[in-house]
């Protein structure tokens, strides 16, 4: 994949908004209580807490690897997910990068979920499952300012070429131009 080096100054001057908020609140109180989720551990349904510290740094990791991929202020970045942690972190990785958000319900069926993502030139989607990814590869070509489907569960099987990453993949991106930049 090519470099990509943009101009992310803009960043440290972004006017009052849900991001700018959220990264406050992280910096006020970084070991509150920001969320809890469900998880199963050992066959057993449990309840994980994340502290405001846990949640900012991977919103940071996730915000800097969407700008390694090349988001741009204003720029839409599609979920199509249910409500879950994951569709959270994404929403403001998305506004921590400077991007705009456009969500999918789960339900939407394929058709209309290339509308949605074509009409919005979504650049980027973060697609819960493989239900979800299996809507955007059949209307691939119909996407075409679409270069990335980020993934929250583990897919099952992905395309051969690099259209398709997981959070892990794009974690790493964000924890390498954050220590570029």
């Amino acid at each position: 994949m090519a470099t990509v080096a943009h101009d992310v100054s803009f960043l440290d001057r972004l006017p009052q908004n849900v991001a700018v908020m959220f990264l406050d609140r992280v910096a006020k109180s970084p070991e509150g209580a920001a969320f809890q989720y469900p998880h199963e551990e050992s066959g057993e349904q449990h309840w994980h807490s994340v502290t405001w510290r846990e949640a900012g740094d991977l919103v940071t990791t996730y915000a800097a690897g969407l700008i390694s991929l090349g988001i741009e202020p204003e720029q839409r970045v599609g979920i199509a997910a249910a409500t879950r942690y994951e569709w959270i972190l994404a929403d403001l990785a998305i506004m921590c990068a400077g991007g705009a958000t456009t969500t999918v319900y789960p339900s939407t069926n394929g058709e209309d979920t290339a509308y949605i993502l074509g009409d919005a030139e979504c650049r980027i989607v973060f697609a819960e499952d493989d239900t979800q990814l299996a809507k955007i590869l059949e209307h691939r070509s119909e996407l075409p300012a679409l270069i990335k489907v980020v993934m929250f569960d583990q897919p099952s099987s992905v395309p051969d070429d690099d259209f398709v990453m997981t959070l892990a993949d794009l974690a790493a991106l964000g924890e390498k131009f954050l220590a570029e930049h």
